[in-house]
């Protein structure tokens, strides 16, 4: 079961791909810029990031990020720096902050399809970039203005830059400059963690395929100096301003705290085997067919095959495991393994071409599809019992993408059945995730811009006001920091409001959640608060002067 790859290693773009990049670009932008204006921006993640880069715009502060009134210094600028440049052009407001992770997932999707010409042809190269756009996690999180998806896309660049300089007979020191820069963009929008992450897929890598003395010319003096030269130009700045005690505190703090602690997000081992399951879903049944391949032809395999396909399985379980020993845990971490789950699965239609979809690789095949169809089946008899009503979303919100989801299995079955290419399976599956992910992205609009954003509760009671002093009951909102434009202070039951009012004439209002308006009813009377505006979740409060 010998495949035989069509690359080519010497084609520029030229005309031919034209139409194909026309076609990810226009299905990009809509697909992943679709009403990302008319969604709040969701808590508490989102308004943090959009808040800290507007307030560089508006104090002119590029060099430490402020939240809040306060440094917010864990994370590198240049995600920062990519939503203020959005908002100089675009203003400051939900689409300005989304733009720039839906730009980085365009152009990850663009790597994916040179990636997939250089395997076989655009064709390939055009489908495999649709299944990335398609893959759940990877739609969510390109709408998210949140780090993850600007951290993917330099990632993979970076890699697909490394392997065309590992597989191209000619070496070029330019592609190694150019890669040097690259990682020097990954570290400043994540620090250290997707350079190790990096650093490790390359070097075992190449250890698995015994090329020892690749790894030595990994080291290039020219390319550490630009990417030392980089960094140290914001750097040197960032140090002179905040001093080497704070910085040490913080890279103690998000290598040791995060990493081994686990003091944010703490989950367990196995947590990232649903949330890839669900997060690449369908091409998460399919994707272990080529790893069976791999170790059943490993020793028959041509040698071209060989690196590409132990490329991309070094990439795909190496991220799931550097992630898993950590004991912070977000779902949107393994994002980097994208576009190596969208290639992998790809490459089996390219197998049922050449004649090697054996019979058991088609077994497999037929499981995973009947899996994908009682997937579905199953959501829609347990919707009754957890569909979120009290939440904005009726039981037939949930149901009609579900059915979709469903029809659209049906229909892979049946395709598959009458004519066993499975390029028409993925053609299928990729329509249908379309349309389901833009509906429950439309359904969600109003659910998760009510629960867990305060923009309404802002606009509503608030836009009219000037001149006032803004508390949070508890932990602040972000959101509430981002729509008001205000530093908001945290108070507790036991904070005397009288001592932080500094100006008689100056009206002090408080947000607190629902749950606590009802418990703090005592506190409330005595401070001579009373409500002005509520929703389903927060309450705004006045004090009586």
């Amino acid at each position: 079961m010998e495949t035989k790859l069509n690359r080519h290693p010497a084609e520029r773009l030229t005309k031919k791909d034209i139409p194909f990049l026309f076609g990810l670009i226009s299905l990009g932008l809509v697909l992943l810029l679709f009403y990302t204006w008319a969604m709040p921006l969701i808590d508490p993640d989102e308004p943090r990031y959009a808040s800290t880069a507007s307030d560089m715009v508006l104090n002119n502060n590029w060099i430490v990020p402020h939240f809040n009134g306060a440094p917010r210094i864990n994370k590198p600028p240049l995600f920062y720096w990519a939503i203020a440049i959005s908002y100089k052009i675009f203003g400051i407001n939900e689409f300005g902050a989304r733009l720039p992770s839906a730009l980085a997932a365009i152009g990850t999707v663009l790597i994916t399809y040179l990636w997939g010409k250089r395997i076989e042809d655009r064709k390939n190269g055009f489908w495999a970039g649709i299944m990335l756009m398609a893959s759940p996690l990877f739609f969510f999180i390109s709408r998210l203005c949140i780090t993850d998806m600007l951290l993917t896309f330099f990632v993979c660049a970076s890699l697909y830059l490394f392997f065309i300089e590992y597989t191209e007979a000619n070496k070029n020191n330019h592609r190694r400059l150019f890669l040097s820069f690259l990682l020097s963009m990954v570290f400043l929008v994540k620090g250290p963690v997707g350079l190790l992450l990096f650093i490790l897929i390359a070097i075992c890598f190449l250890l698995w395929i015994r090329d020892f003395q690749y790894i030595r010319r990994l080291w290039y003096l020219p390319g550490f100096l630009i990417f030392l030269g980089i960094i140290c130009a914001w750097g040197i700045p960032f140090w002179l301003s905040l001093g080497t005690k704070q910085i040490f505190a913080l890279l103690s703090q998000e290598m040791s705290g995060r990493f081994v602690s686990g003091y944010a997000h703490p989950q367990p081992f196995y947590y990232y085997l649903p949330v890839f399951f669900m997060g690449f879903f369908p091409w998460s049944l399919f994707v272990g067919i080529p790893f069976i391949h791999t170790l059943k032809q490993r020793r028959s395999m041509p040698a071209e095959e060989k690196r590409l396909v132990y490329f991309f399985c070094s990439w795909f379980i190496l991220t799931v495991i550097f992630f898993s020993l950590s004991h912070s845990k977000l779902m949107t971490y393994i994002l980097p393994i994208s576009p190596a789950i969208a290639l992998l699965t790809k490459s089996l239609s390219r197998w049922e071409t050449e004649g090697t979809l054996g019979k058991r690789y088609v077994r497999i095949l037929w499981l995973a599809l009947f899996v994908s169809a009682t997937i579905p089946l199953a959501l829609i008899f347990a919707m009754l019992k957890w569909a979120p009503a009290v939440r904005g979303l009726s039981t037939i919100h949930m149901v009609i993408p579900i059915i979709i989801l469903l029809i659209g299995a049906l229909v892979s079955l049946y395709i598959f059945f009458m004519s066993r290419r499975f390029l028409q399976v993925i053609k299928v599956f990729c329509f249908t995730n379309c349309l389901v992910l833009g509906i429950t992205m439309a359904y969600s609009v109003k659910c998760l811009g009510v629960f867990r954003s305060t923009k309404d509760i802002v606009e509503h009671c608030l836009s009219d006001k000037k001149d006032y002093m803004l508390f949070s009951y508890g932990r602040t909102d972000p959101s509430l920091v981002f729509y008001s434009g205000k530093n908001v202070l945290e108070i507790e039951a036991d904070t005397r409001l009288e001592k932080l009012i500094s100006d008689q004439e100056c009206s002090l209002y408080i947000v607190m959640s629902i749950h606590d308006y009802q418990k703090k009813q005592e506190w409330l009377h005595k401070e001579k608060l009373h409500a002005v505006c509520q929703n389903n979740t927060h309450v705004l409060l006045e004090k009586d002067l």
